[in-house]
C-alpha cells in the first residue's frame, strides 16, 4: 500500500504542478474539466444515481463546467455573478454540510435528483480554481490556498497518531479525533504565518493575524468536506469512493477537502478584488 501511495504521488505531484504552472489558462481549464468528470462518475456512485442518468453524468459535468467557464462561452463573464456562485457556495458548506452531518441524511435517498446537489459540492469548486489561478500571479495564489488543505491533512494525521484519544464523530469517521484537528489548525497556523499573504486576502496592507484567521477558518471547513464525503461514503459501506488512484482511493478522497475550501477562499479573493476590502482604502 504504501508503495502504491509513493507511486502514485510520484506521478500526481509534478501532474499538477505542470497543471498549475505551464498550461495557458484555457488548457488548465480543460484540466480541471477531466478532474470534474471523474469526481462527477466517483458522485453517481456514492449518490444511488442510476439508470441513463448515472451513465451522462460524468459527461454531462464537464461539459457544463466548461460552457461556465470558458472564456467566451461563460454565462458568468462577470466577476459579481462569480462571486455570487462562491458565496452560495459558501452557505452550502457554512450552514447546510455541518446540518447534514448532524442530521446524517442518508444522500441515496435523493437518487438521481442528487445530480444537482453534485453539481453545486463541484462546480463551485471547479470554478474557484479557475478564479484563484487568473491574475497576475498565475498558480501561485490557488496553490497557497490548496496547500491549506493539505497541511492541515499532514498535521491532523501525525498528531492523531501521536495524541489522539478523543474522538471527533466515531459514528462517521472513527479514525479522526479532536487532538488530529487541533494539530492540522497548529500546523497550518505555522504555514499562515511563514507564507506570504499573497494579494489573496490583500497583501501585506492586512496584517498578518487576518491571514491567519482566515487560513484557520479554511482548515475547519476542510474538516467538514472530509467528513462529509466520510459520511457517505458509511452509508453505502465503502471504505474509497473508488480506486482510481493507487493507494489514495479515488478522486473525491483526494479532494474532499478542496471542495470546501476553495469556494469560499475565491469568495474572500473576489471580495478583495471588487471591493478593495483593505484596511484604510
Amino acid at each position: 500500500m504504501l508503495k502504491q501511495r509513493v507511486l502514485t504521488a510520484l506521478v500526481l505531484i509534478p501532474l499538477i504542478l505542470v497543471g498549475l504552472f505551464a498550461l495557458p489558462q484555457t488548457a488548465w481549464i480543460g484540466f480541471v474539466a477531466v478532474i470534474l468528470g471523474f469526481a462527477a462518475w466517483e458522485w453517481q456512485r456514492l449518490a444511488g444515481m442510476g439508470g441513463m442518468a448515472a451513465r451522462l453524468y460524468p459527461v454531462l459535468t464537464p461539459v457544463f463546467f466548461l460552457l461556465l467557464a470558458m472564456p467566451g462561452l461563460s454565462v458568468l463573464a462577470s466577476p459579481f455573478v462569480m462571486l455570487g456562485v462562491m458565496l452560495a457556495g459558501c452557505l452550502f458548506w457554512g450552514l447546510l454540510a455541518p446540518v447534514w452531518l448532524k442530521a446524517k441524511w442518508l444522500l441515496a435517498r435523493g437518487g438521481n435528483v442528487n445530480a444537482l446537489l453534485g453539481w453545486a459540492v463541484l462546480l463551485p469548486a471547479g470554478l474557484a480554481m479557475v478564479v484563484l489561478r487568473q491574475g497576475g500571479m498565475g498558480g501561485w495564489v490557488l496553490l497557497i490556498v490548496m496547500a491549506i488543505a493539505w497541511v492541515a491533512d499532514t498535521g491532523a494525521y501525525f498528531s492523531g497518531k501521536a495524541f489522539g484519544r478523543h474522538k471527533l464523530a466515531p459514528g462517521i469517521s472513527p479514525g479522526k479525533s479532536w487532538e488530529g484537528v487541533f494539530g492540522g489548525l497548529v500546523g497550518v497556523g505555522i504555514y499562515a504565518l511563514l507564507v506570504p499573504k499573497t494579494p489573496f486576502v490583500g497583501g501585506d496592507a492586512v496584517p498578518s493575524v487576518v491571514w491567519v484567521l482566515v487560513a484557520l477558518l479554511l482548515t475547519a471547513l476542510s474538516v467538514i468536506g472530509d467528513l462529509l464525503e466520510s459520511l457517505f461514503k458509511r452509508q453505502i459501506g465503502l471504505k474509497d469512493s473508488s480506486q482510481l488512484l493507487p493507494g489514495h482511493g479515488g478522486v473525491l478522497d483526494r479532494i474532499d477537502s478542496l471542495l470546501a475550501i476553495l469556494p469560499v477562499a475565491a469568495a474572500i479573493y473576489l471580495s478583495y478584488l471588487l471591493f478593495h476590502l483593505v484596511p484604510g482604502q
